[in-house]
């Protein structure tokens, strides 16, 4: 908020912005996204859509560096998030190939969570030095759009 976008003495009131659009958008998807997955059956499209908004998100801090910018990375982020942190572990759920195995197969998407967030600063650390800090948003980008389509392409999930 300071060095890239400028907010001097707005970074405080302009972080405290994008949390509370992103949780009541988070809580707002957690309540909303279950109940609506279930009816028209889309929980691989819902899945896929959280990340694509996050996507989006990181592009609209990189194209606009502003108010507009904030606001509209905010509502995708907490719409992204809200949808995600609702449906994934459901997903993960369905997509296990033996239901006597859960636990291990769990235990396997936990640690590459765990590696990849361990693998994010350093990736971080060397795309803002080879591309200045914008470089972030355009990874952040590209990172999300290829797990949203990897995502709607799973087909051992009917709905």
């Amino acid at each position: 908020m300071t060095d890239f976008l400028h907010r001097g003495n707005q970074t405080q009131s302009s972080i405290q912005l994008v949390n509370m659009i992103m949780l009541i958008f988070g809580i707002l998807m957690g309540l909303v996204t279950g109940p609506l997955s279930n009816k028209f059956k889309i929980l691989k499209l819902s899945v896929g859509l959280s990340t694509i908004l996050l996507a989006i998100a990181g592009l609209s801090l990189f194209f606009l560096r502003n108010n507009t910018g904030i606001i509209l990375y905010a509502l995708a982020a907490g719409l992204g998030m809200g949808l995600w942190n609702a449906l994934d572990n459901l997903l993960n759920l369905k997509v296990i190939p033996d239901q006597n195995r859960v636990a291990f197969f769990l235990g396997v998407y936990n640690l590459g969570n765990t590696i990849t967030q361990a693998i994010a600063p350093v990736l971080a650390a060397a795309v803002i030095s080879l591309f200045g800090y914008s470089g972030i948003f355009i990874v952040s980008f590209i990172f999300s759009l290829i797990g949203g389509i990897s995502m709607l392409s799973i087909k051992s999930l009917k709905r």
